[in-house]
């Protein structure tokens, strides 16, 4: 959520037991700007006063932030103030690792920047003459407050200027490094090594691949064993053999780590690996000879797993299907081009993933599905445009059920053999989810009765009410469900995953646009090499690091896919008639207003205390709600009608009104004594 006041107070950066006097204190660290000018120095190392405080991060003043830009490396002074808070007297750049800027032409030829990266103007250099006032600029940086531009867009909010700003913003770039690239034609024209005694050949086995029409980076395949005398299913989980192709030490492989994963935003993709090998030499494509790494399972009728193993093997996809034309097939349609042995291992991995599903009934947790909007705004040949969002279907939760297994099972596989992995891990969310979850439900038509903390059964209980409604009110909850549920991580402790339900889980099936998976794979191919010694497959520091890199990789991808979706919205949202209204709930509670979400864009902005009725508005005690000096009273789940004051494509903030009912409180303003606090029960 966006910070609104004129100088935030970073507690949760210092820890402190007591009030300091003012201490001056040289250090480095990495700059990160705010869009309201002034910014934040994360230290490199956390510092600890004489008096025990804490500090991790400094406040940076507007006039010092100004001229600095994000991931700057800086040295700074700064002092402990006597409230705590970490401010900087002094700020000075030591080190750029950014080599462009991205911005808005103002009058003077200076560039006004784009505020994620900065704030100030900087001088444009080079043939500037006609650019025209309020153009976008993609600049290089020639010097310090200086740039020379090389590309421009005359609509600043054209759908490819937006994507220049975000690709800008997170240091995304379509391009390879020239040691990487040289070195992708040998390993995509390297012939697989023919009869290895190690690899088993699996090319008998009739095997599919189920995927979006777009996808290009075929990754997992499947093939399936019809059930034995006791009824058990074996089912093949091959995925792309990419560690036996980019090699551990090669520009190709370091450069996978530092991309980290594959980042896909609308109308642009930035493969981890070079397409040559992401869409094609390593890709599962139909017809074609693949190395894999197969996890065969047995899966019980009762949906339990009894065995599952790991090894190297040969495969060749005999058919690709999307997920429509796997759903038609098994509704009992006759998609063309399936071969009749593909059709009955289709209808045997059906009977599988049911089985899968009655223990995810069992253990509780969601299913590892996304969400998506009703409508999402995608770049067409360049251009923006609203499109209905493709709805799920029963191949897509089979794949999912499918791969969860395969996740949750190479997990058991690693940990029995007490080998390192990076495992993926989730912690419960804390007691304040439960109650506010529980009045967002409640004022959306849902009674899920949690207890003082959620639990997965809870979350079970809850998605199969959501999926029975399958409406905007269903999909509003799901929302604020996975907002409160909040992001897994990767880490070298194997651990719980409690969105799952799972007690190990880590991340197998997508090494060609994950670098975690592709870790996990080097353990295994290490291991059945013949590596028995624990202690030498790698460093606990080292695999520390990774785990903390792929994580910000997996949060940048993120964040820049998330940010280029809202500013195509907010886009949208600015161009559209000013009187417009737009149905929406609120998603969040703070003390400067609340947070709503549109319903069909699902996109989130706030409504400022200063924009409701009434006066003496305030967060109530539950913390589920603001309420007013005449108990009207506006909380979690609450359906209003908002306007939008202002959206902002450059900032992302999104900032709306209450559509009033002519003067009074509008009617969705409820007065406090009509809603009761959440009902605590006992389990």
């Amino acid at each position: 959520m966006t910070e609104t006041s004129a100088r935030p107070r970073r507690r949760s950066a210092v820890s402190r037991p007591a009030a300091v006097a003012p201490v001056k204190r040289p250090t480095t660290g990495v700059f990160r700007p705010h869009v309201r000018g002034f910014g934040f120095v994360d230290l490199d190392e956390s510092v600890t006063t004489p008096d025990g405080t804490t500090v991790t991060s400094c406040f940076v003043p507007p006039p010092l932030a100004k001229g600095l830009l994000a991931d700057d490396r800086v040295e700074i002074a700064y002092q402990v103030e006597q409230d705590g808070r970490a401010t900087a007297s002094v700020a000075t750049l030591s080190e750029r690792v950014r080599t462009e800027v991205f911005g808005v032409v103002e009058p003077g030829l200076v560039l006004r920047l784009d505020p994620h990266l900065g704030s100030g103007r900087w001088t444009l250099q080079g043939r500037v003459e006609d650019l025209p006032i309020g153009a976008a600029v993609l600049a290089d940086i020639t010097g310090p407050g200086t740039a020379d531009p090389s590309d421009e867009w005359e609509d600043p909010v054209a759908a490819d200027a937006l994507l220049e700003r975000v690709r800008v913003r997170h240091r995304l770039s379509q391009d390879y490094p020239v040691a990487v690239l040289a070195e992708v034609d040998a390993v995509a024209d390297a012939k697989p090594r023919r009869g290895s005694p190690t690899r088993r050949d699996l090319r008998h086995l009739p095997t599919l691949t189920i995927d979006s029409p777009s996808s290009c980076d075929l990754d997992d395949a499947l093939s399936v064993y019809a059930a034995d005398a006791d009824g058990g299913i074996r089912v093949c989980v091959h995925i792309a053999d990419v560690a036996a192709h980019v090699r551990a030490g090669t520009a190709l492989d370091a450069e996978a780590r530092r991309a980290g994963t594959s980042v896909y935003l609308p109308g642009w993709t930035r493969p981890m690996l070079p397409a040559k090998l992401s869409e094609d030499a390593l890709s599962l494509v139909p017809g074609a000879d693949r190395d894999a790494l197969t996890v065969e399972m047995r899966i019980a009728t009762d949906g339990s797993v009894t065995a599952a193993d790991v090894s190297a093997t040969r495969i060749r996809s005999d058919a690709r299907l999307s997920y429509e034309a796997a759903a038609e097939a098994l509704g009992g349609g006759s998609p063309e081009q399936v071969p009749a042995e593909v059709l009955d291992a289709l209808r045997w991995l059906r009977t599988a993933g049911a089985r899968l599903g009655l223990q995810r009934l069992l253990r509780g947790g969601v299913e590892a599905r996304r969400v998506e909007p009703d409508l999402t705004v995608e770049v067409v040949e360049g251009t923006a445009a609203q499109v209905a969002a493709r709805p799920s279907n029963p191949a897509n939760l089979l794949i999912e059920r499918l791969m969860v297994a395969a996740n949750e099972a190479v997990a058991g596989w690693i940990v029995d053999r007490g080998l390192p992995g990076v495992f993926r891990v989730h912690p419960a969310p804390g007691p304040q989810a439960a109650p506010a979850l529980e009045a967002f439900c409640a004022a959306s038509g849902f009674h899920p009765g949690f207890g003082s903390t959620l639990t997965p059964l809870d979350l079970a209980a809850l998605s199969a009410q959501l999926d029975a409604a399958a409406d905007d009110t269903a999909t509003a909850v799901w929302d604020v469900l996975l907002s409160f549920l909040g992001r897994a991580s990767y880490t070298p402790q194997a651990g719980a995953h409690f969105g799952l339900a799972s007690t190990g889980y880590l991340h197998f099936t997508s090494p060609i646009r994950r670098y975690a998976d592709l870790a996990v794979h080097r353990v295994i191919h290490a291991f059945l090499a013949g590596g028995r010694d624990t202690e030498a497959f790698a460093d606990p520091a080292e695999m520390t690091a990774l785990c903390t890199h792929i994580n910000a990789a997996s949060r940048t991808a993120a964040q820049a896919e998330n940010q280029m979706r809202k500013s195509l919205w907010l886009a949208e949202l600015a161009a559209a008639d000013r009187d417009a209204v737009y149905p929406a709930r609120v998603t969040g509670v703070g003390s400067k207003g609340v947070f709503v979400t549109l319903d069909r864009s699902r996109v989130s902005g706030m409504v400022a205390v200063r924009e409701l009725p009434g006066r003496g508005w305030s967060v109530t005690a539950d913390g589920l709600a603001l309420a007013d000096a005449s108990s009207h009273r506006l909380g979690y789940g609450d359906v209003v009608t908002v306007r939008i004051t202002c959206a902002d494509v450059e900032s992302g903030q999104l900032e709306l009104a209450l559509a009033g009912n002519g003067g009074g409180p509008p009617a969705t303003v409820s007065r406090a004594p009509r809603r009761r606090a959440p009902r605590q029960t006992v389990r």
